[in-house]
């Protein structure tokens, strides 16, 4: 079954002088336009001098310090020599013909020549020439390695679509910085450009404004699922402070990522309006549902019942030059050429039944409520529009009438973007029923909680994003595609990890590689040489191919320490790392201490760290375990040191994964 993958320091076993690849087995992903595989190599290390182009040294400095962090090769500047050299240039020719994202690598004995249509370009090409390098280099800790062979190619590349995307839900659970620029990383090794970031919503306002300070001091805070419980705090939440914005933002500038912030207007404004309530409708009804947000989600069911209770008054005068301070301070953080404002899933009861909202539509001429909607949107929009920024929303920001200078992010289904490409707006497909990846991959039971319809990394790649009927001139409307992620369940690294991945490896390759190149069996084919990448990086992800060796119960459990050992001897099979993990299926949560692996009953390899199995928290669950050879007469077991309480039900599996870590 599938399970989560995360390598650690002890890859460090694993290095070797000089590291290589079989030339028939490169896994680029996106799959790139033309590609052209050479007999020969070229021999990367100390001596290997990088020349960069002038404005081309941000894609220097990036690649010189991947390589650097990984293997130890420092790369020396300097001028072009006859060998061993790599050069970074600008090629404007590209530029005429496929646009700023497109490069050409190629790679001969004594030099490597990525040429760029711009900057971006270039940097699109270092992507590329990492992939095909074995995988160990992307590795977070340095594997002291001398040399690296690189295969002889030439390849010439752009993309499909210019947004290829990705939003992350940072308001139903907090993300840390580290967590973040992690995320960014790895949408840049896919050649990712739009981080769509959803900072604010009914579970919390994640933005520090510093007009209105409050907005963080009890927006982003609301009580824990489960307290009170011992050691855990009262309230759950985090915000990012305004320098940490910056930091993120100017991080993900160097790899060429638009961060696009979401401030959810005028609906999903629980945390806003638990913070300035004077900005809600004065129905008593309404003011009286704002206690769900602190209550959330404890109080869950009743929030769900009580669904709208987190809209903004559209009618009261007051509101506009609150959202206008929000929109000054947002902008200054953020230079993206749109700003998000949300717009999606209003209910529109309560201002049907606020006096404010009613003389609002009376005074504006509007017929209904979808024009009072309207009415809102058109009027941030101009607030948007005078910063010298455009506004893109949720397809129902089209209800009731939409300017043509805003662009559509369409979620509900195809069937919206076809309807925004009508009426003529630019449009970001993300439907739901292809690019939402909070939902569960499998049927799987040991599948972490997601959302409950099945979307698999195939049908993430194989979604058609042209909605038919569309002329191909129409086409020209839409900007890309893009996967979200919401996050209700998704509150630890590791959760949300097997949430993103592999899926937005099939998203990246749907939004870059020409429908024409496009085909599921050979993108699964490179897949599979690709995880090794992200085992190297550190990331947990969906896999299948996991061993049950055993279980646990409660007899088994004491209050002091306890060992729990299990004969693994038919699964060791070959020499590698292997990792542990548990899976609690009943009762509380199991804590463990440390993970060893003996043949014989001699210890080989030992991990020692507290690790938690539950199903509040499942932090640092996984254990790595390394088998330099085996021996096909010993006895292998597996032992683990762990903690239970006696007299409480603690039931749950234990799974044996090898880590696959070898060539690309």
């Amino acid at each position: 079954m599938k399970r989560i993958i995360k390598i650690s320091i002890c890859l460090l076993m694993l290095s070797l002088p000089i590291i290589g690849f079989a030339q028939n087995q490169l896994s680029i992903i996106p799959k790139p336009v033309e590609t052209k595989i050479h007999k020969s190599s070229f021999l990367l290390n100390d001596d290997t001098q990088l020349k960069a182009s002038p404005g081309l040294q941000n894609e220097a400095d990036y690649l010189a310090d991947l390589l650097n962090i990984s293997t130890g090769i420092e790369l020396k500047n300097g001028s072009l020599a006859k060998s061993n050299t790599i050069e970074l240039r600008v090629d404007g020719s590209l530029l005429k013909k496929h646009g700023e994202d497109a490069y050409k690598l190629t790679v001969e004995r004594n030099r490597i020549v990525i040429s760029g249509a711009s900057s971006v370009g270039v940097f699109n090409g270092i992507q590329t020439l990492m992939q095909i390098m074995p995988p160990s280099v992307f590795s977070r800790v340095n594997l002291g390695i001398n040399e690296v062979s690189v295969p002889c190619v030439e390849v010439l590349d752009y993309p499909r679509f210019s947004w290829r995307g990705f939003m992350l839900d940072s308001s139903r659970s907090f993300q840390s910085v580290e967590y973040v620029k992690k995320t960014l990383d790895l949408m840049a090794m896919h050649k990712m450009n739009v981080f769509h970031w959803h900072l604010t919503d009914d579970h919390g306002w994640r933005v520090e404004i510093k007009k209105y300070p409050w907005l963080t001091e009890k927006g982003a805070w609301r009580k824990q699922p489960n307290y009170p419980v011992k050691g855990e705090m009262e309230s759950y939440g985090g915000y990012y402070t305004q320098k940490q914005i910056r930091e993120i933002v100017k991080y993900a500038t160097e790899r060429h990522i638009t961060i696009i912030p979401e401030v959810d207007l005028p609906g999903h404004s629980s945390a806003l309006l638990w913070a300035m309530p004077e900005l809600a409708c004065d129905s008593v009804e309404q003011q009286t549902h704002m206690q769900y947000f602190y209550d959330f989600p404890i109080r869950g069911v009743d929030y769900i019942r009580h669904n709208g209770t987190n809209v903004i008054c559209a009618g009261k005068e007051s509101v506009y030059p609150v959202i206008e301070d929000i929109l000054d301070e947002i902008i200054a953080l953020f230079p993206s050429e749109y700003i998000h404002v949300g717009g999606d899933e209003v209910n529109k009861k309560w201002w049907s039944a606020c006096p404010h909202c009613q003389a609002r539509a009376k005074k504006e001429g509007l017929k209904d409520m979808d024009e009072l909607q309207a009415y809102f949107i058109n009027r941030v929009e101009k607030m948007v529009n005078a910063r010298n920024r455009k506004l893109i929303g949720w397809d129902e920001i089209m209800d009731g009438g939409l300017s043509k200078s805003a662009s559509v992010m369409a979620w509900r289904n195809i069937d919206g973007a076809k309807r925004a490409i009508n009426l003529g707006h630019k449009t970001v497909v993300a439907a739901h029923q292809g690019y939402y990846i909070q939902e569960n991959q499998t049927k799987n039971p040991f599948h972490p909680q997601g959302w409950p319809r099945i979307n698999t990394a195939q049908e993430v790649y194989e979604f058609n994003p042209i909605p038919e009927g569309i002329s191909t001139k129409q086409q020209e409307l839409i900007l890309g595609i893009q996967t979200s992620v919401w996050t209700p369940f998704m509150h630890n690294d590791d959760l949300l990890d097997i949430a993103l991945y592999p899926r937005n490896c099939a998203l990246s390759e749907a939004a870059w590689t020409q429908e024409s190149l496009k085909e599921w069996s050979n993108f699964e084919e490179r897949l599979n040489k690709h995880l090794p990448r992200l085992d190297y990086q550190g990331v947990a992800y969906w896999r299948e191919e996991s061993i049950a060796i055993g279980k646990w119960d409660t007899q088994q459990l004491w209050d002091r320490a306890s060992v729990l050992e299990y004969d693994v001897t038919k699964d060791i099979d070959r020499a590698g790392v292997y990792f542990l993990l548990g899976d609690l299926k009943e009762g509380k949560e199991l804590v463990i201490e440390e993970a060893s692996i003996f043949e014989n009953g001699k210890l080989l390899s030992r991990d020692k760290h507290t690790g938690y199995i539950s199903r509040e928290r499942n932090h640092d669950r996984i254990y790595f375990l390394d088998v330099q050879r085996v021996n096909k007469d010993a006895q292998y077991t597996v032992q683990l040191k762990v903690r239970g309480t006696l007299g409480k039900v603690s039931k749950g599996n234990v799974f044996l994964l090898q880590a696959d870590t070898g060539s690309n």
